[in-house]
């Protein structure tokens, strides 16, 4: 027995060694409660109605400055997001300054990237209303791939359902401009299938002026993604100045227009107004820029006064035309005739009242 007793010693000791990062790996500390959801303001987070958006929508968000240290920056930290994107490649961050999680890198048609983490679910406090979701996360990531502690590469189309997140800038591998990441990371699915659903939702113009007491339209359009069926679009208008309402008038094949309306009182200036579209819980926004501005000025309506000139030689015409010219008159024409004196110029001005 005692034998036995030491050979299992020595096989759990020759266990240690053979598998290191186990015992080296810990958890997070900056931003942490927020990264895993166990912050004050976790409950606030629309886990029930996720935004569908993009790597370039994500990046070109305005980041907070300062960051908060324990709380949310809202709405990008208590907004769901879910995209679609190439999964690059991704490493467990484990060693003795990793948090242990799993640093997946997402990148759009265009060469766009950002970062999204999937929290070890040991490091998850037990409040925490992601917890359930994370650890279902990790374990379709386990199901694909093994993580290590050095990048590998994956290339594969993913969608991704996470909490939106502005990190700390420390050089990250495949980091967003304005450090935005989906952290925690709530689902990933490989190689999923188009939903005959989902579209694209653009506009004629991303910028729209309008005076104060007037109106103004532009036209919407929901388009169809791979070979998708697009029907019965709501589209609806947010963000608008005190003042402005909105009309939409839809139309036919995911078509419609949208018409903004300025009472004399609106405000001076530009506003962004987020245009969404929504079908068979897709939802894609865009910005308009509003540019409001004063009442325009009332058309000039001109009146005209003529007047003949007759002139003995080419010389007495610009001598006649430059005295008048002081006096506001200006030569419309000059003709030849016959007789004496033989030439004619023709002088206009504007009224005075």
């Amino acid at each position: 027995m005692r034998k036995v007793g030491k050979i299992a010693s020595v096989v759990l000791i020759l266990g240690c060694f053979c598998n290191p990062e186990a015992f080296s790996q810990r958890c997070g500390v900056e931003r942490w409660a927020v990264k895993t959801g166990t912050d004050s303001g976790a409950a606030q987070v629309g886990l029930a109605s996720p935004q569908a958006s993009t790597i370039a929508d994500l990046i070109a968000l305005a980041p907070p400055n300062p960051l908060p240290t324990d709380s949310r920056f809202d709405p990008t930290e208590n907004t769901v997001f879910v995209l679609n994107a190439t999964l690059t490649d991704f490493k467990l961050e484990g060693g003795t300054h990793g948090d242990s999680d799993y640093h997946l890198v997402l990148m759009d048609d265009q060469g766009n990237t950002m970062i999204a983490e999937i929290p070890s679910p040991d490091c998850v406090g037990t409040g925490s209303p992601f917890a359930a979701q994370i650890a279902n996360a990790r374990s379709q990531f386990d199901s694909q791939f093994t993580a290590t502690s050095s990048f590998q590469t994956a290339n594969v189309p993913v969608q991704v359902t996470g909490v939106g997140f502005f990190d700390f800038f420390h050089n990250q591998h495949g980091v967003a401009p304005n450090v935005v990441e989906l952290h925690p990371l709530l689902d990933i699915q490989f190689s999923p299938q188009p939903s005959s659903a989902d579209f694209s939702l653009s506009s004629s113009t991303t910028m729209m002026a309008l005076h104060k007491g007037g109106s103004s339209s532009i036209n919407l359009a929901a388009v169809p993604v791979a070979g998708g069926n697009v029907s019965n679009v709501n589209f609806a208008a947010s963000g608008l100045p005190a003042g402005v309402t909105s009309r939409i008038t839809p139309g036919s094949d995911g078509k419609a227009a949208l018409s903004l309306s300025a009472a004399s009182t609106a405000p001076s200036g530009t506003f962004p107004v987020v245009v969404t579209g929504s079908s068979k819980g897709k939802t894609h926004s865009q910005t308009i820029a509003l540019n409001l501005s004063g009442p325009p000025e009332p058309p000039v309506n001109l009146e005209w006064e003529y007047k003949t000139v007759s002139a003995n030689s080419e010389q007495d015409v610009v001598n006649q035309a430059n005295q008048l010219g002081s006096q506001e008159w200006e030569m419309v024409s000059v003709v030849r005739v016959t007789g004496s004196p033989g030439w004619r110029a023709f002088f206009k001005r504007t009224k005075k009242d």
